[in-house]
């Protein structure tokens, strides 16, 4: 009987620690890499420059957040599966916009490249 006991306290443990990890969201949150460049305008190799402190706003899903690119143009967000909109500015820049999909079943950093042209 004391053993039995002791089964059905595992298993409800073991169902309650699952099901405490499926309702959490923060497990799929995926690794999402903004890449914002610049095309070199006299370039033949096509070579790219990232565009530091470049303002990258996403929203979606019930989610809003703004950064800034760092040194390499790139601006990192942790989102959940759904889609998202994002905007990217800066000054001496037209802006540029466009939608980003995140997949539940994405293990990988997922890596979306803007590109800006100069005004």
């Amino acid at each position: 009987m004391a053993k039995k006991k002791v089964i059905y306290w595992f298993l409800l443990l073991f169902l309650l620690l699952v099901q405490g990890g499926c309702l959490g969201v923060r497990w799929q949150e995926k690794e999402t890499h903004i890449l914002v460049y610049e095309i070199e305008p006299y370039s033949s190799s096509g070579y790219v420059l990232p565009v530091p402190l470049a303002r990258v706003a996403v929203s979606g899903n019930g989610y809003s957040s703004t950064k800034y690119t760092d040194s390499q143009g790139r601006a990192v967000f942790l989102l959940s599966p759904g889609t998202y909109s994002v905007q990217v500015s800066k000054d001496g820049y037209e802006s540029v916009s466009d939608t980003i999909t995140i997949y539940t079943l994405e293990l990988t950093p997922g890596y979306y490249p803007f590109y800006l042209v100069r005004q």
